[in-house]
């Protein structure tokens, strides 16, 4: 794991500004802080910080061959670095050192861009061509590893983290209001939106090849539609499970530093750990956080778990002063608002984890593809229900019926009036629905926003490709294509910044390309036929976990690993108090910030309509109401510490 950063120059001169590329890469320190290397040549200069992992004395970067000139950063690990290599020397060619870095470069230079489609891993690298004078960026197939480029005049810059582009004195930090708004639905800009006018993101799966003033993207993977196979038996999915996540998990231990693994104590880390702990000959060393009340901290089942497969484990506690002390620090590190309050508290454990190793495996990735979002997605059973009803109300009676229950994520006749599966995926599926946060946005934003089409195209797309298909599967490749962008965004950002590497063996292509396409019934259960009867009266918050059993089949594997009472309970989901932490005086903080004179003149937000929702705490499960107020109170501290600076 590392940083990478750039410029090309697409005009064909050479090259030159050195302090420039010196400020690009100094500022990524944190996540290589190993190693400084740089290449400038022709018409490119390559900036490099090394967190060194695989070949620690040789693998430095960039990295070129002296025959062609064809230099490359990387960032990441490639599993399958070993036979690649095998099959490279097989066809000539000749390595010089045992990183997996040359795999790559050597690949490149026996297939060209092709290369990208043999890896095994996660990455995000550049090569520059001078033979064609091109330089190409590409990402890995789900998005673990992040890239981010920019057209400045005639030049490309690109880097691992936005703050590499801000050192470019050209870019200038002009906040997207598309980005702002799918952040506080969705908790991320999602797909090729972004946070700032003029910055884009590589997608995963894609890769840019630039020759001149031409970009030319191409997507090389795609998560494949589900086309489910009806012809394994459950002990069958089980025995792939088993096998495809121990042969992920193993390429994931491959390191030549100290490893370990983060252990909240749900199923899914639980589950990567004891597996680990069947392969490694020394104990595992495993670390988990929490907020010290039994309702939000699992330390006490993470515990059980390293009591029960032999793990070094560490615990600690993050308090409600340290948390609000490390919200402003965390936002100027990630150039972003924060996506998921339990960040601040994984960054202390990180910085702890950093005394003892460098390399972590974590369980993120698990829900997506398993099913484990059990309210979410169990709504198709609610929407079979509206379609039902939809068929023998008349339109107009059914319109009524909703605007007389109100807006509700739960109330089958409160959602009678939409008219699409993707719709009623939108009422159940936000962190603040869309009509909310219309209401407090200005009539200027809310213009601009024309309706947050560039948020909503791309759940438009994913539902277009599932189409016909079960809806249970539709919301599945939803998560698995869209939500989990918000997950991988915090592995790499929240590791990185305390020089940790980040690994997540539920997110391998090769597991996911085969569990999209098993039956949603393996996925999530109803626990018995009576159960089922009686979801036919129950909204499918409420059926969740209650009438069924979230991620079924993951539950049996674990079952093979770790007793009963660890593999069975409900969800979490590491959770943070923020409605008790509001009552406490967080919300008073909201209100100084968001209500603020500075605040209201940017004209994003109606600040009469955002002191009416401060002052009227709405009454929620979950924290949702705190989850709101700190997402817009994220906004704003991002808009002052990475905006204005």
């Amino acid at each position: 794991m590392c940083g990478v950063a750039g410029v090309f120059e697409t005009d064909g001169k050479p090259f030159e500004d050195i302090e420039l590329l010196r400020a690009m890469t100094d500022c990524l320190v944190h996540r290589g802080p190993d190693e400084t290397g740089m290449h400038v040549s022709g018409t490119v200069g390559f900036g490099f910080q090394r967190l060194s992992v695989i070949d620690v004395p040789h693998g430095h970067q960039p990295m070129v061959d002296e025959a062609t000139g064809v230099a490359l950063v990387f960032n990441g690990e490639v599993y399958n670095y070993r036979e690649l290599r095998a099959r490279l020397e097989g066809l000539g060619r000749r390595f010089r050192t045992s990183s997996d870095t040359e795999s790559i470069l050597q690949g490149y230079l026996q297939w060209g861009e092709r290369v990208v489609d043999e890896l095994v891993g996660m990455f995000a690298f550049a090569i520059h061509d001078p033979r064609a004078e091109t330089l190409i960026l590409a990402r890995d197939r789900l998005g673990i590893k992040p890239l981010y480029w920019a057209r400045l005049g005639s030049q490309i810059v690109f880097g691992s983290e936005m703050k590499s582009i801000f050192a470019h004195p050209d870019f200038h930090r002009v906040p997207d209001l598309d980005g702002i708004s799918s952040y506080l639905t969705f908790r991320q800009p999602v797909w090729g939106v972004g946070y700032f006018e003029g910055m884009e993101k590589v997608l995963p799966g894609h890769m840019l090849t630039i020759k001149g003033e031409e970009v030319r993207a191409r997507q090389y993977w795609s998560l494949p539609v589900p086309e489910i196979d009806h012809s394994l038996s459950e002990a069958e999915w089980l025995e792939r499970a088993d096998h495809l996540l121990e042969k992920s998990i193993r390429r994931c231990m491959v390191s030549e530093v100290p490893l370990g693994a983060y252990l909240s104590g749900g199923l899914d880390s639980s589950l990567i750990v004891a597996m680990m702990a069947r392969m490694s000959d020394q104990p595992i060393k495993t670390f988990s956080v929490g907020y010290g009340d039994g309702a939000y901290d699992e330390g006490r089942f993470a515990e059980a778990v390293a009591k029960e497969v032999g793990t070094e484990h560490q615990h600690i506690v993050v308090g409600q002063q340290e948390y609000r002390e490390g919200l402003i620090p965390l936002i100027r590190q990630r150039d972003a608002p924060l996506a998921i309050p339990q960040e601040i508290a994984v960054l202390e454990l990180s910085k702890l984890m950093k005394h003892e190793i460098t390399v972590a495996l974590c369980g993120d990735g698990a829900d997506e593809l398993f099913g484990g979002y059990g309210r979410v997605m169990r709504s198709p059973l609610d929407w079979k229900k509206i379609r039902a009803l939809q068929t023998v109300l008349p339109a107009a009676a059914a319109g009524r019926l909703a605007a007389g229950h109100g807006p509700s994520q739960t109330s089958i006749l409160a959602n009678l009036d939409v008219r699409s599966h993707l719709d009623h995926f939108y009422r159940v599926y936000n962190w603040v629905p869309f009509e909310e946060k219309h209401q407090l946005f200005t009539a200027e934003t809310r213009a601009a926003l024309n309706g947050d089409r560039a948020t909503r195209e791309p759940f438009e797309t994913s539902f277009a490709r599932t189409r016909g298909g079960d809806p249970y599967d539709s919301v599945l490749h939803a998560f698995q294509h869209l939500h989990i962008g918000a997950i991988l965004d915090k592995v790499d950002t929240i590791g990185m910044a305390a020089s940790i590497e980040g690994r997540v063996p539920f997110v391998d292509s090769e597991l996911i390309e085969t569990f999209v396409r098993m039956p949603v019934k393996y996925k999530m259960r109803w626990n018995s036929r009576w159960s089922q009867a009686r979801s036919l009266l129950t909204p499918a918050f409420s059926a969740s976990e209650s009438l069924d059993t979230t991620k079924t089949l993951l539950r049996s594997l674990a079952g093979r690993y770790l007793p009963r009472e660890l593999t069975q309970r409900k969800k979490m989901g590491f959770p943070t108090p923020l409605d008790d932490w509001m009552r406490a005086g967080m919300l008073d903080e909201a209100k100084a910030v968001l209500l603020d004179p500075a605040a209201t003149r940017r004209g994003i937000f109606d600040p009469r309509r955002m002191e009416r929702f401060l002052s009227t705490p709405q009454n929620l499960d979950h924290d949702f109401y705190g989850k709101k107020v700190w997402m817009y109170m994220n906004v704003e501290l991002w808009l002052q510490n990475v905006v204005d600076a």
